[in-house]
């Protein structure tokens, strides 16, 4: 298997965590779209573009388990921050445990 074989099957799984992913950082308390992509880019190991995580977020939102919140500072500009609703950590926690299920699940097929 060549090394870009093994890319592509890695962008492939981050991908397919991602909503995932983006639910347990926003699990952890709000934070901004900026914050967001720096957090799945040091679990993930790469950026995750603009136009990948904003309509993302904004299914959440019309899902109805995140909102988007304008956030105060003390200088500069407001920033606009997502947290997770009721619902969203209701999903949260039921993914979690579906995660470890099906990680058991999947270390059974390691060598």
């Amino acid at each position: 298997m060549t090394d870009d074989t093994l890319t592509d099957i890695e962008k492939r799984w981050r991908k397919g965590v991602l909503p995932f992913a983006v639910l347990a950082v926003l699990g952890q308390g709000p934070v901004h779209g900026y914050g967001l992509a720096l957090a799945l880019r040091d679990v993930l190991g790469a950026a995750i573009p603009e136009g990948t995580l904003y309509p993302l977020l904004n299914g959440l939102e019309r899902d109805g388990l995140a909102v988007a919140e304008w956030a105060i500072q003390e200088s500069g500009p407001a920033r606009k921050t997502y947290v997770l609703t009721d619902k969203g950590r209701e999903v949260l926690a039921e993914a979690v445990s579906r995660w470890a299920g099906f990680s058991r699940k999947l270390g059974k097929l390691m060598p």
